[in-house]
C-alpha cells in the first residue's frame, strides 16, 4: 500500500475537503483525486462517496482511517526517532494496562527515581507485540498472550476479589450486578476470556454495565450501581483517598483463596538480560502484596 497515498487521504479526512487537503499537500486537486482513486483500488473498498459537491468518508473509510491514523503517524516519526539523542534513548519505556498504569505506577515511583519515561497502555495481546517491535522496552501483566520472541517471567501473585459498597453486603454473589471489561482477551494459555481475570467459563456473573476503562468501573461502584472483581491493592489505595461512604468492601465470592490470586508477570524481548530498573519493578510489584 503507497504510504502517500494514504497520508493524502488522512490529510482530506481531517479537513474534510479536497481544496483544503490539496492546500494543506500542495498538490493539484486532480492529482489529490486521482491518488484517493488509486488508494480505493489498493484498499479493495469504496472509501469515499459524494456529498453535494464534494466528498464524504464511507463507513468503510472512516473504519480505515482509525485504522491507519496511528500507522501513518509511526511511519512518518521514523526519521524522528533515528536521529534522538542518546539522553532521549536513555527515558524509559514501560508498558502495561490500566490496572498498573493507574494504581502501580505512583506505588513505584516512590521506591525508585525513574527519570524520564515514556507511559504506553496496551490491552493484553498489543503490549506483546509492542515489546517484540521494541516500541516498549518493559511490559506488566497478568494476561499474558504468548508472543514469538517475548520471554514472561512471572514475579508475584496479587490477591483478587469482589468488591462493591457495604450496601451489597449479604447478597449472594450470583445476585450481584458486576461491571466487567468491555474489551476480551484471546490467546491467553487460560481458559479466562475476561481481562479483570474471572472466570466465567466456571462462574458466570449477572453483567449489568461493561466500560473500557477501569476508573469508569470504579466510580460506578462508588455510586453503588454495582460491584466489581478487582486486584485488592488498587482497592487498597483506592480507600485511602476516599470518604467512608465510597469506600469498598470486600463481598462474598464462589473463588477460593487460591483461585483468587492472580500472577503478574513482567515481559521483555527475548534474551535481554535484567535491567536495573526490571528488578526494582518486580521488587515493587512483591511488594504489593
Amino acid at each position: 500500500m503507497d504510504i502517500g497515498r494514504v497520508r493524502y487521504f488522512q490529510v482530506f479526512a481531517e479537513t474534510g475537503s479536497l481544496v483544503k487537503a490539496s492546500e494543506v499537500l500542495h498538490v493539484s486537486q486532480p492529482a489529490l483525486s486521482k491518488a484517493l482513486r488509486l488508494l480505493e483500488q489498493e484498499v479493495g473498498a469504496k472509501l469515499l462517496e459524494p456529498e453535494g459537491r464534494g466528498l464524504r468518508l464511507t463507513p468503510a473509510g472512516q473504519r480505515f482511517k482509525n485504522e491507519t491514523a496511528g500507522l501513518l503517524d509511526q511511519w512518518l516519526k521514523i526519521p524522528e526517532n533515528l536521529l534522538r539523542s542518546d539522553a532521549e534513548k536513555a527515558s524509559y519505556r514501560l508498558g502495561s494496562f490500566e490496572v498498573f498504569t493507574t494504581y502501580f505506577l505512583g506505588h513505584l515511583m516512590k521506591s525508585v527515581d525513574l527519570g524520564p519515561l515514556e507511559l504506553h497502555e496496551y490491552r493484553p495481546g498489543r503490549l506483546e507485540q509492542a515489546i517484540a517491535d521494541g516500541v516498549v522496552d518493559i511490559g506488566i501483566t497478568y494476561a499474558p498472550i504468548p508472543k514469538a520472541g517475548v520471554d514472561f517471567t512471572e514475579v508475584t501473585k496479587i490477591k483478587m476479589g469482589i468488591f462493591g459498597l457495604k450496601k451489597f453486603k449479604g447478597l449472594n454473589w450470583s445476585e450481584l450486578p458486576f461491571v466487567v471489561p468491555l474489551l476480551p482477551t484471546q490467546g491467553t494459555p487460560s481458559k479466562v476470556q475476561g481481562l479483570d481475570g474471572w472466570p466465567d467459563h466456571e462462574h458466570t456473573r449477572q453483567i449489568l454495565y461493561r466500560v473500557t476503562m477501569m476508573e469508569s468501573a470504579m466510580e460506578l461502584c462508588r455510586q453503588g450501581l454495582c460491584v466489581a472483581y478487582l486486584p485488592e491493592f488498587v482497592v487498597n489505595l483506592h480507600n485511602k483517598t476516599m470518604l467512608p461512604d465510597y469506600r469498598l468492601i470486600e463481598l462474598e465470592s464462589p473463588l477460593s483463596q487460591k483461585e483468587r490470586k492472580q500472577s503478574v508477570f513482567l515481559i521483555q524481548r527475548k534474551n535481554n538480560p535484567e535491567s536495573a530498573l526490571y528488578r526494582h519493578i518486580a521488587k515493587s510489584l512483591r511488594n504489593l502484596g
